[in-house]
């Protein structure tokens, strides 16, 4: 009998330590519940950086005086493309005066305040008599490139492209004494040297981009973004649409051409070009003089093939008239939509979050995971890289956690389904129940990018789902039952 109790004794301390661990650890245990959000895609237009239709501003830089810059800073602070057009005229016998880049200065730190995202262009002429108006020495131009890009790169934040090399009529790169090939790439060459590299550069034809790059082919995806000086030069057309050649953007229709070289190619052929080597450096300008070209549905195609992301909002008005009296046919989400509007909702990029999921294998598993897929509808991609990251944001209180997601953006292209994938360690979130939002901004301007989804919102982001975490079921009850309450 003594024996007996002994062992019931031996066994009770070794047993009760055992099932009381097993129990301290069953705190430990995770039941997730993971419920998607609904999915509803937007047919509104986004307010976001980078894309869309910009404003033209001009200004004269004069050898003396001042420009009161008070309406450009009274501007509401916001996203939104700005052209700003420097005619540099009074200076094409001399340096850049210093009243002259004061000015410079003052305005482009006032436009800097406003957080627009500027397109800049350095030009001679606005009357088409660029070479009446452009200095005669190709040495003075050169000097006007390094004194303004100085003040120009004080403003890479907010300074997206610079579009010419200074020369030609309206800085368009054409009817000037400097635009043979040996002149040109003097002058490209010698404004991306002394420009920063993080602002693109923009030529006027693809057949100048490939003279420049010295390339028959456009960039690869290996190529893109890779700090060469291809990789940074973009492309502007003021000539969209304006007739079959793009009024002499493109060759003739029985042009003929070698494919191995870098001139003019006919206007599918150049639009192919574009529809490769535009999914990695930005395309823009306006559109000009009504005709068959730029008819709505035939306008949707190419601005689409040529991933154009931002336009002239003022020219050509009867385009933009004609646009804004056509429907669009398609897809029911913008179905009876006028055509100016569907073009304002696709330039540029323009993301939807489409479906998204949830795993974990085991209760004592330590990692989760989180998938997301998102569709890229717009024209184009965006070249600028965003941060994205998911809040989970807990509703019994203020708490959040932040979830870096690794991608990179610039690689969303138009037409292409993304998926987003990211780990965490699910035994670090408290018990309850939390809110998952999507957030996409720009680290440059500061600014969120919007998902076209009807729930996203800018303060908080783009719902994904909910994730409710129970441990195990009445914990407390349980170990103070067996252990009891001190």
């Amino acid at each position: 009998m003594k024996k007996a109790k002994i062992l019931l004794i031996l066994f009770l301390s070794t047993a009760i330590p055992v099932v009381t661990g097993g129990i301290y650890r069953l705190k430990d245990l995770r039941f997730p519940y993971y419920e998607p959000a609904v999915y509803s895609e937007s047919a509104r237009e986004l307010d976001n950086p980078y894309i869309g239709w910009y404003q033209l501003y001009n200004y004269l830089l004069t050898a003396d005086g001042s420009y009161d810059t008070s309406e450009i800073s009274e501007q509401e602070y916001g996203p939104g493309l700005v052209m700003l057009q420097f005619n540099l005229q009074n200076f094409a016998d001399a340096p850049v005066s210093e009243a002259g880049l004061r000015q410079l200065t003052d305005i482009l730190a006032a436009w800097h305040s406003t957080g627009r995202q500027l397109i800049v262009r350095f030009l001679y002429d606005w009357d088409g008599n660029a070479l009446e108006q452009e200095p005669e020495s190709l040495s003075l131009i050169l000097e006007h490139m390094s004194q303004t890009a100085e003040i120009v790169n004080r403003h890479t934040d907010c300074i997206y492209i610079l579009q010419g090399i200074f020369v030609g009529s309206w800085g368009e790169m054409h009817s000037s004494n400097y635009m043979n090939e040996e002149d040109m790439l003097t002058l490209v060459h010698h404004l991306a040297s002394v420009t920063n590299p993080d602002i693109f550069l923009a030529v006027r034809t693809p057949e100048q981009w490939r003279t420049i790059a010295q390339s028959a082919a456009p960039l690869s995806a290996s190529e893109a973004f890779d700090g060469s000086l291809a990789a940074r030069l973009s492309l502007f057309n003021d000539g969209f649409m304006g007739s079959e050649t793009d009024l002499g953007t493109y060759a003739e229709a029985d042009a003929s051409f070698p494919l191995s070289g870098f001139g003019k190619r006919f206007r599918q052929a150049e639009l192919l070009f574009q529809e490769e080597l535009c999914l990695y450096v930005p395309n823009g300008g306006e559109v000009v003089i009504d005709n068959p070209y730029n008819d709505f549905p035939a306008a949707v195609q190419d601005l689409a093939r040529a991933h154009v992301s931002y336009l002239n909002s003022t020219y050509d008005r009867d385009v933009l008239s004609k646009w804004r009296e056509s429907v669009y046919h398609g897809e029911p989400l913008f179905d009876g939509m006028d055509g100016y509007d569907y073009i304002s909702r696709h330039l540029g990029y323009r993301y939807v979050l489409r479906a998204s999921d949830f795993s974990f294998s085991l209760p004592r598993a330590e990692t989760a995971s989180l998938s997301l897929v998102l569709e890229n509808v717009g024209f184009s991609g965006s070249y600028r890289s965003f941060d994205v990251s998911l809040t989970l944001k807990r509703t019994e209180s203020s708490r959040k956690y932040v979830l870096p997601i690794q991608t990179d953006t610039r690689f969303w292209n138009p037409g292409s389904e993304i998926l987003l994938e990211t780990s965490f360690d699910i035994q670090k979130l408290t018990a309850g129940t939390y809110e998952i939002f999507l957030n996409i901004s720009d680290p440059v301007s500061g600014f969120p990018v919007l998902p076209a989804n009807e729930e996203a919102d800018a303060a908080k982001g783009c719902p994904v789902g909910s994730l409710t975490i129970r441990k195990f079921p009445q914990w407390d009850s349980i170990t103070s039952a067996l252990i009891g309450k001190k």
